[in-house]
């Protein structure tokens, strides 16, 4: 037993030693730095131009490109782009495209605002979603080809959670404070100047074995779109569907609360410079205890139980944010909030990333993860859509808080099919040997 201990530990610190585990810190970080900005940023920016939470949850559908992104990722898996591809290499040269695009497609943003043409800031907003999800797409795969151990599949998540995680904080809470000094134009210019991270991390990389040892043949519409959705089916068979199913309902409580998150800060009277000063010292220490907890369960309880328990851990947090609403403006309540949401959430998250990371077959790895995700991300972004609409038809009823309160305990009680849905899972003997 100990033999096995020591030999778990040398994995470990050997994949400690490889660059692409950095790495992916970095890129993490490049790939969180726009997300929230089609999402809870984006509702609290609108929010305070005195936007209405119907439109906030309305135009939270941009984010809707990330559940699509399946349709346009067999051709990011095998079509070449000229010119940069003979320098970076396939999963590399997309990279590059897709932060530059994000760059542009923030600073168009910050140029138009919500209160100038709201058709073309909506569409500025798409295109930044749609980069950005192309963006996950190559991150995606070049991180999947880097898992070779049990080690990786631990540390690969757990890296990449955590830059994920500081690029949310800096675009989630702290650039709260430059826009509410120097105004929202010119932080979110200053959010694109920052995705140079990315680039410089991009250009770093290395192409993996995996994408040198690929064989190019003639591109067709079987070869793109049929073979690979056919040997995933083909791979787990009658499990596709429920794994599938399972993958759409996991993260659903923590969607559904995206757009109104924001707009409930702002309506209990909480302060830009108070919640960025939570969010970036209790927030971020939570965060990073939640992806280490998150990493830990992996290496040492295995991704099947890893799993479960962030199926659990997830929807219990967002009972913390009626609480909010119970005490709103309470800076306590706020502290205790993102504590208990960080932690849950970044052991959710980093099991879910393992998770599918797992199930990818290496030869379709983009097209396999990106579908997984897609199921994920398309359920949860279509529905939270509604989500501003629920707590406004609440509220005459309920009152503002009282509708907040209805609405968060309502999105916890959403979480139960997915946990019934990881027990079956378990029980049908879904994971094997990696």
């Amino acid at each position: 037993m100990s033999e096995t201990r020591s030999a778990h530990w040398r994995d470990i610190l050997t994949a400690l030693k490889h660059a692409p585990s950095w790495l992916l810190l970095a890129l993490g970080f490049s790939a969180g730095l726009p997300f929230l900005m089609t999402g809870a940023t984006l509702g609290f920016w609108m929010r305070e131009e005195g936007v209405s939470l119907t439109a906030i949850g309305f135009m939270s559908w941009v984010s809707l490109l990330y559940g699509l992104k399946v349709l346009w990722a067999p051709w990011m898996d095998k079509v070449r782009l000229p010119l940069l591809y003979g320098w970076l290499g396939q999963r590399r040269s997309w990279m590059l495209v897709s932060q530059i695009a994000i760059a542009a497609g923030l600073i168009l943003m910050a140029t138009i605002g919500p209160k100038g043409n709201l058709t073309a800031f909506a569409l500025s907003a798409l295109f930044v979603a749609f980069a950005s999800a192309s963006q996950e797409i190559a991150i995606d795969a070049w991180r999947i080809e880097q898992t070779k151990t049990l080690a990786d599949e631990g540390l690969n998540p757990t890296f990449y959670a955590y830059g994920f995680r500081f690029a949310v904080l800096l675009s989630g809470s702290l650039i709260l404070i430059p826009a509410e000094h120097h105004g929202w134009p010119k932080s979110v210019i200053g959010l694109a100047c920052v995705m140079g991270i990315g680039v410089i991390a991009t250009l770093l990389a290395r192409p993996s074995e995996a994408e040198l040892s690929v064989t190019p043949k003639p591109q067709n519409l079987k070869t793109l779109l049929i073979e690979p959705f056919q040997s995933f089916f083909r791979e787990y068979g009658g499990l596709s569907l429920l794994i599938l199913l399972t993958l759409a309902l996991y993260r659903l409580p923590d969607y559904l609360i995206g757009p109104v998150a924001g707009p409930l800060y702002e309506d209990t009277g909480l302060s830009n410079s108070a919640i960025a000063y939570m969010r970036s010292t209790v927030g971020l220490t939570a965060s990073l205890i939640g992806v280490a907890l998150g990493g830990g369960c992996i290496l040492w309880l295995g991704i099947e139980r890893s799993f479960w328990i962030g199926a659990l851990a997830g929807p219990l947090s967002n009972v913390a944010f009626a609480m909010m609403a119970v005490y709103p403006g309470d800076l306590t309540v706020f502290g205790a909030t993102l504590v208990i949401d960080n932690v849950a959430n970044g052991i959710a998250e980093t099991a879910f990333i393992a998770f599918m990371t797992r199930l990818a077959v290496r030869e379709f790895s983009l097209t396999h993860y990106a579908l997984m995700y897609s199921m994920a991300a398309f359920s949860g972004k279509l529905l939270k859509g509604f989500s501003g609409q629920i707590v406004d038809s609440l509220t005459p009823d309920m009152g503002l808080f009282g509708a907040y309160q209805a609405f968060f305990i309502g999105t916890a009680v959403c979480g139960v099919p997915a946990l019934v849905l990881c027990l079956i899972l378990r029980r049908k003997g879904l994971f094997r040997p990696a």
